[in-house]
C-alpha cells in the first residue's frame, strides 16, 4: 500500500447545501483553488448558570448533573478574540455567572472522561475534545453538531457518535439517555430526518430525510451493547419495549429497502447533504451497517415488535446486501459511485468500527485502499475533503481526516492514526476546539467546535489505549 505523510502545515456554501443540484463529477472545476473561509468563532464557553443548580451540584455533588437533557437557565456563547478569558481547563468565561459551580462541574467530567494519550499533545487533544463535546451537549435538549445558527440542529449522525464517545468514556446513562432521543425522534418508518430542531422530532427545513440514520442508530446502539452499556442486567432503559420496538423498526427499514432487484436501497443524500440521483457508497455501507447491527441486537434479545425481522432473517439479508454491495462497488475499487466519483468516505464506513471485523476479514482488498484514498482526497494543510472530486477549494474537513484515523486504529495502523490525530492536535483554534475546515494554509475554519470530529477523536484516541 502506498504511504503518503500527512503535511503540518463559497458558492456552494452560500447557496446551501441542498439549494442546488451539482453532479459531483463537475464540482472541482465550480470553485478556485486555497479558498478563503472565516473562522466563527474560537470556540464555545459556558456563560451562566442558574442559582437552583448551584444548590443542586452542592447537596449531590457535580457529577449528579452529568447526564442526557435540558437544564434550563444554562447558558452558553461564543468565544471571540475579545471575549473575557477561559477558567483554566474549562470552556467557562471567567466572567460567567456562576463559574465556580461550572468549574466543579466540568472538573467532574474530565475526571471521569479523561484518558492518558501517547504523547502531550494528544493528552490535550483529548481533553479539548472532551470539552468539544461537553459544550455541545451536556445540559441541551439533545446534542447539536455546533452552535453556529446553521448547524445549531441534532443530527442523528453526529448524535450517534457522542452516544457512542460518551458510553466509551463510562457515561453509560447519559448514553443511553441519548439513544432514548433517537428513538423519540424517529419517523414512524424506522427511518430519520436529515437534521432536527433540537429535542423536538421537527425537521428545520423541507430537506429530505437520509436514509444513513437507521444505519448510525442501529450502529450506536450495537455499539452500546458490545460495551455492555445496552444490557438485560444495565438501566431500565435497555428493557424499554419503546426502544425495543424503535430498533426493530429501523430493522425493518433495512430489511425493506434492500428487497430490490439490485439488493440495495435506492439513492438518498448521506453525509454531503447533497440530493443524489445515484446510490452512494456511504448510503450503501451505512445500510449493510444497519442489518449486521440489528442482526446482533436481534440475538440478544433488543428488537421487539415486528414479525419477519428475527435474527435469521436479518443475517440472511446482511449477506445478501454484502454481496450486492461488492459486486456493485468491488469493480470500481469502492468509490464513491459504482461507476466512478473518486474516492470518499463511504469506502471508511466498509471498516470497522462501522463494520464487523468479520467482514474486515472477509474483504481484505477494501482496506487495501485506504492509503490510495487519503492521498486522492488529500488537500494542502495535511488533512482530506470530503471526498476527491469534492470541489478544489484546498479546504481540509476535520470530519472525515478523523474518520481516517479511526479507520487506521482500528486495522492496527497505530503509527499512521497517531500521526493524522497529531494533525488535528496542530490545527485546532487557539481555544483548543475542532473546527470543522481548515485552508490551505493551516488555518482554522468555519464553526468550531465540531461535535463529529471531536466524538471521532475520542473514539480513535479511546481504540488507541485500548
Amino acid at each position: 500500500m502506498r504511504r503518503r505523510a500527512v503535511l503540518g502545515g463559497g458558492l456552494l456554501a452560500a447557496l446551501g447545501a441542498s439549494a442546488l443540484y451539482v453532479e459531483r463529477d463537475s464540482i472541482a472545476g465550480l470553485f478556485p483553488h486555497d479558498a478563503h473561509e472565516d473562522l466563527y468563532s474560537l470556540g464555545v464557553a459556558f456563560s451562566s448558570v442558574p442559582d437552583s443548580l448551584a444548590s443542586e451540584v452542592q447537596a449531590h455533588g457535580a457529577a449528579s448533573v452529568l447526564h442526557a437533557g435540558n437544564i434550563p437557565g444554562v447558558e452558553r456563547t461564543f468565544v471571540q478574540p475579545d471575549s473575557p478569558p477561559l477558567i483554566a481547563g474549562t470552556r467557562t468565561l471567567s466572567t460567567a455567572h456562576g463559574a465556580e459551580t461550572l468549574t466543579a462541574i466540568t472538573q467532574a467530567f474530565l475526571e471521569k472522561a479523561s484518558r492518558p494519550a501517547p504523547t502531550p499533545a494528544l493528552t490535550s487533544l483529548d481533553r479539548s475534545a472532551l470539552l468539544d463535546i461537553f459544550t455541545l451537549t451536556w445540559a441541551l435538549p439533545s446534542p447539536i453538531a455546533a452552535l453556529s445558527p446553521n448547524w445549531r440542529y441534532t443530527w442523528p449522525r453526529d448524535t450517534a457518535h457522542v452516544i457512542v464517545a460518551l458510553a466509551e468514556r463510562g457515561f453509560d446513562d447519559w448514553a443511553l439517555g441519548l439513544l432514548e432521543h433517537l428513538v423519540r425522534i424517529q419517523r414512524p418508518d424506522g427511518t430519520f430526518e436529515a437534521r432536527y430542531r433540537p429535542g423536538t422530532a421537527r425537521a428545520p427545513d423541507a430537506r429530505s430525510p437520509q436514509f444513513d440514520g437507521i444505519g448510525w442508530f442501529l450502529w450506536a446502539a450495537a455499539s452500546l451493547a458490545r460495551l455492555g452499556v445496552l444490557s438485560s442486567d444495565a438501566s431500565p432503559a435497555s428493557s424499554s419495549p419503546t426502544l425495543k420496538r424503535a430498533l426493530a423498526r429501523s430493522a425493518r427499514a433495512a430489511v425493506d429497502a434492500t428487497t430490490t432487484a439490485s439488493g440495495l436501497p435506492t439513492p438518498s443524500p448521506d453525509y454531503w447533504e447533497v440530493p443524489e440521483r445515484r446510490l452512494t457508497l456511504a448510503t450503501a455501507a451505512m445500510t449493510l451497517s444497519a442489518l449486521e447491527s440489528a442482526a446482533q441486537l436481534s440475538k440478544l434479545g433488543f428488537l421487539e415488535g415486528e414479525a419477519g425481522v428475527g435474527t435469521e432473517t436479518l443475517e440472511r439479508s446482511a449477506r445478501e446486501t454484502e454481496r450486492a454491495l461488492l459486486e456493485t462497488f468491488g469493480p470500481g475499487d469502492f468509490q464513491r459511485y459504482a461507476r466512478g466519483g473518486g474516492f470518499d468516505a463511504g469506502l471508511l464506513m466498509l471498516l470497522p468500527p462501522y463494520q464487523t471485523q468479520e467482514f474486515a476479514k472477509r474483504n481484505p482488498a477494501i482496506a487495501g485502499h485506504i492509503d490510495e484514498a487519503f492521498e486522492a482526497m488529500q488537500r494542502p494543510a495535511g488533512g482530506v475533503a470530503p471526498g476527491a472530486r469534492w470541489k478544489r477549494d484546498g479546504i481540509s474537513w476535520t470530519p472525515q481526516t478523523a474518520m481516517f484515523a479511526q479507520a487506521y486504529a482500528r486495522l492496527g495502523e497505530r503509527e499512521r492514526a497517531l500521526e493524522i490525530l497529531e494533525w488535528l492536535a496542530a490545527h485546532r483554534t487557539s481555544a483548543g476546539a475542532i473546527s470543522e475546515k481548515i485552508l490551505a494554509d493551516g488555518s482554522p475554519a468555519a464553526v468550531a467546535p465540531l461535535s463529529w470530529p471531536a466524538a471521532l477523536a475520542l473514539s480513535t484516541l479511546e481504540a488507541l489505549h485500548s
